[in-house]
């Protein structure tokens, strides 16, 4: 009876001893490669978040481009096609071409992203008694490792026959 107590106590010993090195080894480099995984997720986040941030401001800097043309008058020399493109050609923003973004780094405003502006007007054939001008604009910046991306938007204005 005795020899019984002593099989069961090292028995209970051995289970209770805890993890081999190759266990936790194993463990380890499991664990290496799930916070692998979660850092390379991050940094594709990041760069998203990134390139969202670039085409959303890119989208607002046509838009006002765009709402500044709807506000001018239909004779007036900033949207005649006559005297401000040849042939459908994009021409520079002027004055205003480059825009920049600022970003505060340590009080201290940062260009983050600049971008161009273009814009292209032209007469577009239409139905009798309606004159219509389609209006483009375009934006375009440069990404680290993806250059030449570009925004455009289109508009039409339209205006009766003149009286």
């Amino acid at each position: 009876m005795v020899q019984v107590r002593i099989r069961r106590r090292r028995v209970r010993t051995r289970g209770e001893r805890g993890f081999t090195l190759l266990e936790v080894m194993v463990a380890l480099g499991i664990l290496a490669t799930g916070l692998l995984a979660v850092s390379a997720a991050q940094l594709y986040a990041m760069h998203g978040a990134s390139t969202g941030r670039h085409t959303t401001d890119a989208a607002e800097i046509a838009q006002a481009q765009i709402e500044t043309f709807q506000r001018l008058a239909w004779n007036s020399t900033t949207i005649d096609p006559n005297l401000v493109s040849t042939g459908g050609a994009w021409v520079p923003g002027g004055a205003g071409q480059q825009v920049d973004r600022n970003v505060e780094t340590a009080g201290a405003p940062v260009v983050e992203q600049s971008y161009s502006l273009q814009w292209r007007i032209t007469d577009t054939p239409s139905a009798a008694g309606v004159f219509l001008k389609t209006i483009d604009v375009r934006v375009q910046w440069n990404e680290p490792n993806r250059p030449n991306r570009s925004y455009t938007i289109t508009t039409m204005r339209h205006r009766d026959a003149e009286s």
